[in-house]
């Protein structure tokens, strides 16, 4: 598990080598540079990163928690799926020839303010219960909230290891038809990072081109050969498509935002959670009703199977 002891012994080379700007940062915090800055230069701001366009203008691509909601399409002006009403920006990819009444899939990321921003909606193809997918930071365990919401934690969800405020976790909610969420599983995936003067995001890795990566929702980023990429245990790793990572973000000797490290987020409970992130189908409380079909992530479903779920969608 990656600590905050840990990472104080490996910051302090990274520290020095950022020069007395990073001191002066720790202080006064990141301000947000003007938008005459070039197009893909990266910003921070208000717990956002940000992106310049090709118009000049700052558009945000990561918060500090990732959504995956699949659900009915109810409304496309503005874009409302299972409720929930979503923001998009010229960098959302949205299929073609979506209706109204869909099962779609968005993927996306919860900004400070508590706006849900779509990086992509997709048709489903297959018939599943609607669900969310949290990734984000535990802030309290009594009640539950994470990344300011507050979950209803109940007898029934499925606790996966020890977790404490402070640790990145992977929610699993279905949607109940009355509106209100059922917390199905609570699985930890590291802890926080909180370095002064840098802004920790939450992203999902797509594609690795050499030292060239693509993050959902941001611009391609060439990286330096000195951007440390490691496990949340502290060990060396190498990047893959799938993986949910923690970007380290801060600010160079001459006032430009860079990207310091990467932290690849593994689940205590599957050594292959975040590679590739394979659904599957599974059938919840089979013997209430009938079940739900959830299209759950590999990694989580021997939980599932141990509370009484099974495999396959439901009859």
């Amino acid at each position: 598990m990656y600590t905050n002891n840990k990472l104080a012994l490996r910051w302090p080379l990274i520290a020095l080598s950022m020069g007395i700007l990073m001191l002066m940062l720790a202080c006064m915090g990141i301000a947000v540079r003007s938008t005459d800055a070039a197009p893909g230069t990266l910003l921070l701001g208000n717990g956002v990163v940000q992106v310049v366009d090709q118009s000049g203008n700052s558009v945000p691509v990561a918060g500090t928690s990732t959504f995956e909601l699949v659900g009915a399409l109810e409304g496309m002006d503005p874009w409302i799926v299972a409720g929930r009403t979503l923001e998009t920006n010229e960098s959302t990819q949205i299929e073609e020839n979506l209706q109204v009444d869909d099962v779609v899939r968005v993927r996306g990321t919860i900004l400070e303010d508590d706006t849900w921003l779509a990086y992509s909606i997709e048709h489903v193809e297959e018939e599943t219960g609607p669900t969310i997918t949290l990734i984000g930071k535990v802030t309290s365990i009594d009640p539950w909230v994470v990344n300011g919401i507050t979950l209803n934690v109940t007898e029934e969800t499925v606790i996966n290891g020890e977790i404490a405020p402070g640790m990145i976790v992977r929610v699993e909610i279905l949607l109940l038809p009355d509106g209100t969420w059922e917390v199905l599983s609570i699985t930890p995936l590291g802890d926080s990072t909180e370095i002064p003067g840098c802004l920790t995001a939450m992203a999902t890795v797509t594609s690795v081109n050499g030292n060239e990566i693509q993050l959902v929702g941001w611009p391609a980023i060439t990286l330096s050969g000195d951007v440390k990429i490691e496990n949340d245990d502290g060990s060396e790793a190498t990047l893959s498509a799938g993986q949910d990572v923690l970007v380290v973000l801060c600010a160079s000797e001459d006032g430009q935002i860079i990207i310091v490290q990467i932290i690849i987020l593994v689940s205590d409970e599957d050594p292959s959670a975040g590679e590739g992130q394979e659904k599957v189908l599974i059938c919840h409380k089979p013997d209430k009703k009938g079940g739900h079909t959830l299209s759950v992530a590999a990694p989580a479903v021997p939980a599932h199977l141990a509370h009484g779920d099974i495999l396959g969608p439901c009859p």
